[in-house]
């Protein structure tokens, strides 16, 4: 007798995570389970003021990559999401440090 097991994929759950930026802040979001970093820093964005390309999202000490998964970094509900800011610019400098 042989058997046949189909499993059909599961529609995507919302999920509430955590947000905590650079000053101890912490924010709620309710996303998809199937969301992409792109588009959780677009609600960022809305809610938060800080442009996209200006955010950089932490999770579990990994950068998070536009364009991937947050399931990708193992987000879960209740997980927390670490925002820095990119530094903007910058020049060069002469200083050597002593060794």
């Amino acid at each position: 007798m042989v058997s046949l097991l189909i499993i059909q994929p599961s529609e995507p759950t919302t999920i509430q995570v955590f947000l905590k930026n650079e000053k101890g802040q912490t924010a709620t979001y309710d996303i998809r389970s199937d969301e992409t970093v792109t588009g959780f820093k677009t609600k960022v964005q809305a809610r938060e003021g800080v442009q996209a390309s200006q955010q950089r999202l932490i999770h579990e000490g990994r950068q998070m990559e536009d364009g991937r998964l947050l399931a990708d970094y193992n987000v879960q509900e209740h997980s927390t999401i670490y925002l820095t800011f990119r530094l903007r610019g910058g020049c060069e400098s002469d200083f050597t440090p002593k060794v």
